[in-house]
């Protein structure tokens, strides 16, 4: 046995290592729950459920700050719905949300005119989910606490996911647990059911990607890097970020980052560089590789680093994209431009034979790939990328998405209506 020369062994040290990191965890949990109440008791009553709420429609959101994207890539179909339920005469304010962060809940004040609601306790949850008006609630991620609210049978439950991709998560056996799944295309159709046993066919509607359908708006910081750079194509590289696990570690910029940056700009490329929000937050070396090249952005006028708030604008900016397996990749799709995917460097990540990682040309984790070359590649099968757009979303054509995702909540409204019509009369 190798003994230190404080004279502790390996085992000692290792048990001592874990103790501090969970006393380490343990404090950021009780701080961050501290904060949370804090901002809890600063809520005025219109956070909580209301008896005047009549909700017809409802997303549900359980988890904090770090995932809101998750939901704010939602809001614009979900006010799209509303104004549609509003038409129908649904009442004046037909669609709500609920959360459980006191702190996301002031936030979602701030960006939407949606009635926001907060419940951190089974009382809230069970005054907003037995409401008699309310006929389904949608879900944009597969957080653990979904599952306090999917205990309620009157609304059905619709999870939407948070972007289109060949994720394992995307065919988790949790979405037998929501009474329907709004599915991208056939591709995610095909997918889920070689993939789930006794998931019915009837209970996934394709509804495209119904964000893709919101007006565009060229931000400033774009207009004013085009105006100083206005030469050369460019390239929009958007790698996502570590996973929470093996099998979902499907980013590598830890690994090829810096030299994807680096050779586009060497071959003359301007370069949007976008890093997904969560970048770094379970990987110290993922952390360091943004650092990294976020330094490299700095350092050249022909690179900018986005921090805009949403994905959309780059689709119209950029000539060609290089992504990770992520909806960024699948979403642009729609823009039927070349594509170049990279390989997850972690060969535990769990990919999908036969997926958008195999039909595109692909930046490999071991090789000597030249990413211009397979940028060259990319360009000269754009064919390509018009059939590939509709396997994986559909009709893309301006408006079609999101009249397929407010019919599809039409249909789920229309059902739960007459399911509970029949089960009163019984």
């Amino acid at each position: 046995m190798t003994i230190h020369p404080e004279g502790l062994s390996h085992q000692a040290v290792s048990h001592a290592v874990k103790g501090a990191n969970f006393a380490q965890s343990a404090a950021k949990l009780g701080a961050r729950k501290f904060r949370d109440r804090l901002h809890e008791s600063r809520l005025s009553d219109d956070y909580y459920p209301q008896v005047t709420d009549e909700f017809v429609a409802a997303a549900h959101f359980a988890v904090g700050m770090d995932s809101v994207y998750q939901l704010e890539q939602w809001i614009w179909p979900f006010e799209q719905l509303e104004a549609e339920l509003k038409r129908l005469g649904y009442g004046e304010y037909p669609f709500g949300i609920i959360v459980r962060s006191p702190i996301v809940a002031k936030y979602m004040r701030s960006i939407t005119d949606l009635p926001v609601r907060f419940s951190r306790l089974t009382k809230g949850m069970d005054a907003f989910m037995t409401s008699s008006p309310l006929r389904t609630v949608f879900y944009v991620n597969q957080a653990t606490p979904n599952f306090q609210s999917l205990r309620y049978p009157n609304p059905a439950h619709v999870h939407l996911s948070h972007g289109e991709s060949e994720k394992i998560s995307m065919i988790s056996n949790q979405l037998k647990a929501y009474d329907y799944v709004f599915t991208a295309g056939e591709a995610a159709r095909e997918r889920i059911e070689a993939t789930l046993f006794g998931m019915e066919a009837d209970n996934m509607l394709d509804v495209g990607r119904p964000q893709l359908d919101r007006p565009r708006s060229t931000p400033e910081v774009w207009r004013d890097f085009a105006a100083a750079e206005p030469d050369g194509q460019v390239v929009f590289y958007a790698p996502t970020w570590e996973g929470d696990s093996e099998s979902m570690a499907y980013g590598a910029i830890a690994h090829n980052g810096e030299a994807v940056v680096t050779g586009l700009l060497e071959a003359g490329y301007r370069v949007i560089f976008r890093p997904h929000p969560r970048t770094g937050v379970m990987r110290h070396d993922f952390a360091k590789a943004l650092e990294a090249i976020e330094d490299i952005i700095d350092s050249d006028p022909r690179a900018l680093l986005d921090r805009t708030p949403d994905v959309s604008w780059q689709f119209d900016a950029a000539d060609v994209a290089v992504a990770e397996i992520s909806s960024v990749a699948y979403d642009w799709l729609a823009s039927k431009k070349p594509l170049v995917m990279v390989e997850p460097h972690n060969s535990g990540a769990e990919v999908l034979s036969g997926g958008l990682l195999d039909r595109r040309p692909q930046l490999r984790s071991e090789g000597s790939d030249d990413i211009v070359d397979l940028i060259a590649q990319a360009e000269a099968n754009e064919g390509t990328a018009a059939g590939l757009s509709e396997h994986y979303l559909g009709d893309t054509t301006p408006g079609a998405q999101i009249k397929r995702f407010i019919e599809a909540s039409k249909v789920v409204i229309e059902r739960r209506s007459e399911d509970r019509l029949r089960k009163s009369e019984s």
